[in-house]
């Protein structure tokens, strides 16, 4: 075959003709990772072709996850670390029809936020807020029909966690008060006897999280960012297995039970997986010796609302904390008697 490369006949030739064949896929992937750099020109004429055609064979999402990954996380200067700006060309490609479309959106987002050191936290409350639609009106939500409404899916609950708890979220492995809001939000919504039994789990660890967990998250070595480039260019051929392992069941909203992105563990290898074991051990550790202070107390009764009736998962949310807050303020004593705990 002749030689390919990324030129703007190759980009016209396919919207022309308003269909992404596997042959385009094979001379597109060709062209862009030749010199093993993705630069802006080709992200914005891959965000273009994704745009432009409307149909497209199988191959082209792993392509698609693949080049934008490289482009927003490895091309980052300093690598790892998604600025602002680039935070924002990646938010207004994608919701240049004011939402998240698709499978692969939902996707390259989730990639981008895994595989980054840090993001700008309007990145992952971008994709939060779909979340939120997608419970609230599931007939017109970015993902397509996904039952009734009010009822938060498996597959909510693992785009949640994989989305608070990455380390390039807003506030890396912590919660930030903006995620612990849109938690609350996501929670008050739903009908807590209808949602996926790891809803109630998840809302008190993360709400724990934010309350309790000391802020910010360290900085990557050089040697560190340096490994997790090459084990991504040795796991990106599988990118793809995001959806595939859960057999499209996030675009449906059914998820197996039992079964969660991380025991399927799509984005990497063992040794990724056990460092996120180490995480979450630091995580509850780190929860054992936090108090919880005044600011953050008026916070959460002006979440949980005296007046209101307690929710099954709010007063498991309030047991967690009398159970493993070494100090929980004053102000907190109305509700735990509330809760009768």
């Amino acid at each position: 075959m002749a030689d390919v490369s990324l030129s703007m006949n190759l980009v016209e030739e396919i919207t022309a003709k308003g269909v992404i064949t596997a042959q385009d896929v094979s001379d597109l992937r060709q062209g862009v990772f030749k010199d093993s750099i993705v630069d802006k020109e080709e992200a914005e004429a891959v965000f273009h072709l994704d745009q432009a055609c409307k149909t497209k064979d199988p191959s082209w999402t792993q392509f698609y996850v693949d080049a934008l990954t490289d482009y927003f996380v490895w091309q980052a200067k300093p690598a790892g670390y998604v600025s602002e700006e680039q935070a924002q060309f990646l938010i207004d490609n994608i919701a240049c029809d004011g939402r998240i479309d698709d499978a692969s959106e939902l996707e390259l987002l989730l990639n981008v936020i895994h595989w980054a050191m840090s993001c700008p936290e309007d990145l992952s409350l971008f994709v939060l807020e779909a979340v939120r639609e997608a419970v609230l009106s599931p007939k017109t939500a970015a993902f397509g029909f996904r039952g009734a409404p009010a009822v938060i899916t498996a597959a909510d609950v693992e785009i949640v966690r994989t989305l608070i708890y990455a380390g390039g979220s807003g506030g890396g492995f912590t919660v930030t008060r903006r995620e612990a809001d849109l938690m609350f939000d996501l929670n008050d919504a739903s009908r807590p006897a209808k949602n996926a039994p790891g809803w109630q789990d998840l809302f008190v660890k993360a709400i724990a999280n934010h309350l309790m967990f000391p802020r910010g998250a360290p900085e990557a070595a050089e040697a560190e960012e340096v490994l997790r480039r090459e084990t991504w260019l040795k796991e990106r051929g599988t990118v793809g297995r995001l959806f595939k392992e859960i057999g499209g069941s996030v675009a449906s909203g059914d998820v197996p039970v039992g079964r969660s992105w991380h025991e399927v563990d799509v984005f990497g290898s063992t040794a990724a997986r056990e460092e996120r074991e180490r995480e979450e051990t630091q995580l509850r550790d780190a929860l054992t010796r936090e108090a919880i202070d005044e600011e953050e107390a008026k916070w959460l009764i002006g979440r949980i609302r005296l007046d209101g009736v307690l929710q099954p998962n709010e007063h498991a949310l309030l047991k967690f904390l009398k159970d493993n807050a070494p100090n929980v303020h004053p102000l907190l004593d109305r509700l735990l008697a509330k809760a009768a705990i």
